[in-house]
């Protein structure tokens, strides 16, 4: 296949072995092989089912199709005061700052933390 839509990997299933994944990607499979032997390969989840590779085709739509992010602050998505787990009332600017009067600590809900790879 000589371009891959977003249709054509959808069209794969939910996974695909290492040579389609390669394919895609428009490298060769044995770079993608030995990247994953060294656990270098952290472009999407590796499924390994005995000898098999497989690759979720979801992670690869979200790689390559991801929507565009929008450019608004992180701040904004708290609110000007909010109530922690003790109905302590605090202000945006406490919400970074630990609770040392109520031992709680406020989610964040704009806080973004990178994946950690379970092998």
């Amino acid at each position: 296949m000589n371009a891959w839509t977003r249709d054509a990997v959808e069209a794969l299933g939910p996974t695909t072995d290492v040579p389609t994944t390669a394919a895609i990607f428009d490298v060769d499979k044995e770079t993608v092989y030995a990247q994953i032997r060294r656990g270098e390969w952290t472009a999407t989840r590796v499924l390994r089912l005995g000898r098999k590779i497989k690759i979720p085709t979801r992670d690869l739509i979200a790689l390559l199709y991801a929507p565009e992010v929008d450019a608004a602050p992180v701040s904004s998505a708290l609110p000007h005061e909010y109530s922690c787990a003790f109905g302590h009332q605090k202000s945006r600017s406490d919400a970074i700052e630990s609770h040392t009067q109520c031992g709680c600590t406020p989610e964040l809900s704009g806080e973004v933390r990178p994946l950690r790879r379970v092998t």
